[in-house]
């Protein structure tokens, strides 16, 4: 009798037990099937033809294939400069930007400003904290203050970057903010 006080009072307890059970006895009796994989459409498959599976044109390969490797290629879009017998020391940008560049054979150190003459007759065009960039034949070139292997630093030196710019270009120097007026706080 107490069950079906509970029932009479609580309709909606009966109804989620109901569903709870027929549920179940519905999962025990009806098993979860995978999905069917989805057909494949048939098409008909040919072998390429060798004039598609070219990847070369003849004369290009030959080009290449004449070439001298070593020592006469210069990276892509590059020309090779004259071998510098230059390297760089030390960076300043602070009060003013200069770079000391040490000559193979001699002892001292010399200092070039910006737009100032390197020891081979380079331009010095623009600085950063790691790296200097020149102008030397028409053609711009970096070089780094600390190379990583010495093949590297002669290599990446003798490759053209690009054509010089028309106007020279501005230090990477960090700059000052401005004082704030007197009085007034942000």
């Amino acid at each position: 009798m107490r069950l079906v006080d509970a029932i009479r009072h609580r309709p909606w307890l009966a109804a989620v037990l109901g569903g709870a059970l027929l549920g179940g006895v519905i999962g025990l009796f009806l098993p979860i099937r995978a999905a069917d994989p989805p057909k494949a459409d048939a098409v008909d498959w040919t072998l390429p033809t060798a004039q598609s599976l070219k990847r070369f044109r003849e004369d290009q390969y030959q080009v290449v294939r004449g070439a001298r490797y070593w020592g006469e290629l210069a990276a892509a879009g590059g020309r090779r400069a004259a071998p510098m017998n230059w390297t760089p020391v030390a960076i300043l940008t602070r009060p003013s930007v200069r770079v000391a560049v040490s000559v193979a054979g001699k002892k001292e150190t010399q200092w070039v400003r910006l737009g100032e003459a390197l020891p081979d007759g380079a331009t010095l065009v623009s600085v950063t904290r790691d790296r200097i960039w020149f102008e030397k034949d028409g053609c711009r070139r970096e070089r780094p203050l600390y190379p990583g292997k010495p093949d590297k630093a002669t290599d990446a030196a003798d490759a053209c970057i690009g054509a010089p710019a028309a106007t020279p270009t501005t230090p990477a120097v960090p700059r000052r903010p401005a004082p704030a007026p007197a009085g007034k706080t942000p």
